[in-house]
Order: C-alpha cells, then structure tokens, then sequence
C-alpha cells in the first residue's frame, strides 16, 4: 500500500476496535503485534479483544456488540466463522465506518486482508512433490470443522496432491487447532501405515504435535512434516529439524495492513477489496530471509 498508494496521515486521532478469534495462539497473537506497531505509527488507539478460544462463536459475538455499542472510528475483525458475527457487523454497517476483515471467515466487510488459504495448501502440496521425486503415501490434519481457512486449505491440499500421480493421499482426519490431537492422530496414522512419508497439517499448532509424534516414534528427518502459519514454536521445529516447512502468510503484517487500510479510508483513499497476504514457504534454506534468531518477524520486509 504505502508503495502503491504513498504515505498516509491520520486524520484525527482515531479508535479502532480489533475482535481476533483467540490469543491463545501464537498466530493471532503476531496479528496483535502488527495491529499494535501500526497503530503506534499512526497514533491510533486500539483495542484488541478475543473469545477464549478458536471455537468459541458466541463468546466472540457477545464481544463484538459490546464494542459496536462503544462507537469505534473503524472496527478489524477476524471471525470464527462465516456467520457468528453477522449481527454484529450489520451493526458496524450502520454506523457507517470502515469495517476489515483480517484473515480466516471471509465476511461481507469494506476490505479484506489475509492470504489465500487454498493456496496454503497447495503450496504445501507441491513442496512435498518436490520433496519425494518417487512418489509415496501422505496424510493431512485438517483444522477446526467449519473454519473457513480449514475448508480452503483442506481443499487445496488435497487438489494440489491431486495433480501428482506418484503420490497417494491416504488419510485426512481432523485435528480442530490442536496439539494434542494432532499428536494422538499422529500415532494412528502411524501405526496404519507404516510407509507414510508427508504430513500436511492445516495450521502450526498441530503441525508441532505431528512432530513431536514423529519424532517419539524414531522417524525424526524420516517424515516430511509441513504447518501453516509461521508461528514460533514452528519455526524452532524446522531449525532443528523437526519440520520440514511451514507456509505463512507472516500475520504481523495482516495485522499492521489491517490499521492502515483503516486508515487510509478514513484519509478518503480508495483501499482495494483484498489486500494479500503472500503465501511464504519458510524452510530452513530460507527462514533467516524473514525471521531473525529470535524468531520475530522481520519488520522492513514490506515496510
């Protein structure tokens, strides 16, 4: 934006309201990162709040119209689903103010910033075909049931498994979000098909419970294991060796992208209906290009 569009200036000082599925995760929480640092840049007042976890639709609605009813200059939302704010945003659209919709639950919203989740899973795909040149069986560990970045990704993995003949997608079981069960699921896939050789998971979370099953089962460096998200436990996985890849749209920046939309519309600037957040395929060839030591994100990458 600030490339295409140049610099920007608040036009008074403003208040954002910011409703995140969950802080739970490590992937929301980068989101409130981006979301803080640009509204520092700006000097914008924000606040950020989240239903207790991924599964949680009401408590996040019940949320959403406490702040509608505090009459903030624009709201950014990341719904759990496509439907659990609905009131809520209908509300927002009445008030008239700019309304972002972050990641995940495409809503209707003034603009959209997020990645293409079917394209998650396709990137993840055709790394794993490069990976096993011989073909060979692979599974995937889908997310929550109902998540749209579950549906898109679960759909564009499979798809993408789908145009390589050598390769056979054996299993795709759910995993909701998380750890435990990825792991348990994990084990089971294990134990039926001793040939596995690729594991897709739908979001790092799970990915790190796939690893750390693969690993308690002897095959560490054995399986190919890919997350989604870039999350820093992730990350620490494919230093060591735990993980292969992960394929993230770096969430601080939806989050930074998301304050300056808003603020650029407020500015009276013209904001495209989707602003992308890039599919990054992160490996360990390449994790240093975006990540420092710390795993932090590095912040001049599109700035």
């Amino acid at each position: 934006m600030a490339t295409s569009m140049g610099p920007v200036t608040a036009p008074k000082q403003l208040r954002f309201g910011v409703i995140l599925k969950s802080l739970t995760n490590q992937y929301w929480q980068q989101i409130e990162r981006g979301v803080e640092t640009a509204a520092q840049r700006y000097g914008v007042q924000v606040t950020v709040q989240a239903a207790s976890s991924e599964s949680s639709p009401t408590q996040q609605l019940t949320i959403a119209q406490t702040m509608v009813g505090q009459r903030y200059d624009a709201y950014l939302v990341s719904p759990e689903s496509v439907s659990n704010l609905t009131p809520a945003l209908q509300s927002m659209q009445q008030q008239g103010v700019p309304i972002i919709n972050v990641d995940d639950a495409r809503v209707n919203a003034t603009t959209f910033v997020g990645p293409d989740h079917e394209l998650d899973g396709t990137e993840a795909a055709q790394y794993i075909a490069q990976r096993l040149p011989q073909g060979g069986d692979v599974a995937q560990i889908e997310g929550q049931a109902g998540s749209s970045a579950a549906i898109l990704r679960i759909q564009g993995f499979k798809e993408g498994i789908a145009r390589y003949r050598n390769l056979k997608l054996v299993a795709s079981v759910p995993g909701n979000w998380d750890e435990a069960t990825a792991y348990s699921d994990t084990q089971e896939l294990l134990r039926k098909d001793p040939n596995l050789k690729a594991i897709y998971a739908n979001n790092d979370t799970m990915a790190v419970g796939v690893a750390k099953a693969v690993a308690d089962a002897g095959l560490k460096g054995k399986i190919i294991i890919v997350g989604t998200d870039g999350i820093p436990q992730a990350l620490d996985d494919i230093r060591s060796g735990l993980m292969s890849a992960t394929v993230t749209p770096l969430p601080y920046y939806e989050g930074y992208w998301g304050v300056e939309a808003a603020v650029r519309l407020l500015a009276g600037q013209h904001v495209p209906d989707w602003i992308v957040a890039p599919a990054q395929l992160i490996t360990a060839d390449n994790i240093s290009q975006f990540f420092n030591s710390n795993n932090e994100v590095r912040t001049d990458l599109y700035l």
